[in-house]
């Protein structure tokens, strides 16, 4: 089986590539143009160009599409979060039908979630609410509601998957655990706005990658993929400072956001046979991973 997957050479997209190299032939589409992978096709391709898109992925028989913009980037700037995320998903989906592509895997995001309550508890069936969340949840919502739209129509398959807070040793990592074990190896104190009393729920990037794997033999599904312990960003500050000496400064002035509402997993967990790695567990392959790329 051919397999593309658009932002392949991105956090999650070279692991992604790597793990389905095992078993398949891989083509990655980029509009970068460096770190390549041996072993790996490449198609430079701007998504937001329906011609680029359709020539990139010609014979393939899977496409996973983890081209977007990230939560930073579609706050500053929402002209390219919406161009990337749901012009460019529509672009790909388009190319899928033209190709005759057999299905897509969307890497979604659990910001669909953005705007619920912080006391709810949701799973993959929840209606999400797009005038309660900031741009990157838009986005998302309205890549999602396309995906579904073209399985209606052209009978595309699809598995929608909906991302944790990603974290691992990356310098492509834009969670918060990365940039806390940053700081404190290049012996920066780790600052936290406000009570450092906002939760969430930190997925470790390897998980990602195999609960995407094994999700890919499924039609027409939502996962969740995202770990099932709900922590405050001071706790993880906490295991920082007792396991590595990293300084900790809490910064009053400044105001946190807040809570997501928990998100189960079960579904990934049950269906797919998910097993989520514990936070204490990936904090210290992080650590271990930055530390010698520092080194």
């Amino acid at each position: 089986m051919r397999v593309a997957i658009t932002g392949g050479l991105g956090f999650i997209g070279k692991q992604l590539a790597k793990k389905l190299l095992e078993k398949h032939d891989v083509t990655i589409v980029d509009i970068r143009t460096d770190d390549y992978i041996d072993g790996v096709d490449f198609q430079f391709a701007d998504l937001r160009r329906s011609d680029q898109a359709e020539h990139a992925l010609s014979e393939v028989d899977v496409v996973f599409h983890l081209a977007g913009t990230v939560l930073n980037v579609a706050r500053k700037n929402p002209r390219l979060a919406v161009e990337l995320d749901i012009l460019g998903t529509l672009n790909v989906l388009e190319a899928c039908v033209k190709n005759h592509v057999g299905k897509i895997v969307y890497a979604s995001s659990f910001y669909v979630y953005d705007g619920l309550s912080p006391r709810a508890e949701v799973d993959e069936e929840i209606i999400p609410n797009l005038f309660g969340a900031e741009m990157f949840g838009v986005v998302k919502i309205a890549a999602e509601r396309l995906v579904y739209e073209y399985e209606r129509k052209y009978g595309l398959r699809y598995v929608i998957l909906r991302y944790g807070p990603i974290y691992g040793p990356s310098r492509r990592c834009t969670s918060v655990i990365c940039d806390f074990i940053k700081m404190g190896l290049e012996k920066k104190p780790i600052v936290i706005w406000g009570r450092g009393e906002r939760k969430n729920q930190y997925t470790y990037v390897e998980d990602v990658v195999e609960g995407s794997v094994k999700a890919m033999g499924y039609d027409n599904e939502v996962f969740n993929l995202i770990s099932p312990e709900r922590v405050a960003i001071r706790e993880v500050a906490e295991i920082l400072s007792k396991k590595y000496g990293f300084t900790v400064d809490y910064d009053l002035t400044k105001l946190e956001g807040p809570s997501m509402p928990y998100i189960s997993p079960q579904k990934a967990i049950e269906k797919l046979g998910w097993k989520p790695t514990p936070l204490e567990e990936g904090i210290e392959k992080t650590y271990k991973g930055f530390k010698k790329k520092l080194l």
